[in-house]
This record gives structure tokens, C-alpha cells and sequence, in this order.
């Protein structure tokens, strides 16, 4: 697998779709682990906010007690009708029942990051620039 782009411009292109994929399992230990349908991950390891029936509510994988996930896992089942990355690095899920999961660059770490069962690899480097790997054509054969 090689990198071939770090900025948001080749994201649209390259970043692994989302949407319509179901949240299967949720993990937490030290990085929130979303599992979606067809083999897609999505991983936070920075803060996010999760919004959802009025309520905003703020989340640390690395710091937080696993009960203040609920509404984390609470969207098990649900599908992902979008997931966004704006141009400076955030990323933004949103779920058939109207819940959004946002997690913010940090300065400091890899805030995020998405794959994709055919090797396709989206991270969200310290400062929020985005390392892109492509697809692996033997993947999709």
C-alpha cells in the first residue's frame, strides 16, 4: 500500500463511502472503534461530540468511562447516511436517525481514521492534514 495524496482536495476521491453502511459493533479501549457493514472501520482516538435528540455530548476514548458511550452504542443498527471531511481535517458522520458523530484534528495526534475492507486507508494526521492510500488493486480482484 502507498500514500498517494496528504491533503483534503484528493479525499472526495479517495476516502472509502460510508454511506449506507450499518454500524455493527462499537469497541472502546483507548480508541473508539466503529465497525460498519462490509468490513468498513472508522477509529477515533481524539475527542468528539456526538449530537443526537437536542443533546450535544462530548467523548474522550482515552480518558472517558466506558458508561458515557452509551449514546455511542445506542446507534448500533443505525445506518450512515453521510460521512464528511471538510479542509481542515474534521470528520463528520451522519446517521439515518439524524445522530452526528464529529471528531476534530488534533495537534498533536492522529485523530481519526477510516478503512475500507480493499486497503483503502483515510488518517487524519497531527494538524488534521489527511494521509490518503489508495485501494489495493490485488484486493479487488
Amino acid at each position: 500500500m502507498r500514500c498517494i495524496g496528504r491533503t483534503a482536495d484528493s479525499l472526495a476521491v479517495m476516502m472509502p463511502s460510508l454511506a449506507g453502511k450499518r454500524l455493527v459493533a462499537v469497541d472502546l479501549e483507548y480508541t473508539l472503534v466503529l465497525r460498519l457493514s462490509g468490513v468498513y472501520v472508522v477509529g477515533v482516538s481524539s475527542p468528539l461530540t456526538v449530537e443526537h435528540d437536542g443533546r450535544r455530548i462530548r467523548l474522550d476514548p482515552e480518558g472517558g468511562a466506558p458508561e458515557s458511550f452509551g449514546p455511542v452504542h445506542q446507534l448500533v443498527g443505525r445506518t450512515v447516511e453521510a460521512a464528511v471531511v471538510d479542509r481542515s481535517g474534521a470528520l463528520d458522520v451522519t446517521f439515518d436517525n439524524g445522530a452526528r458523530l464529529t471528531v476534530e484534528p488534533d495537534p498533536h495526534y492522529e485523530a481519526w481514521n477510516v478503512s475500507g475492507p480493499d486497503g483503502a486507508l483515510v488518517v487524519s494526521m497531527p494538524g488534521g492534514e489527511l494521509a490518503v492510500w489508495a485501494a489495493s488493486p490485488e484486493a479487488k480482484g
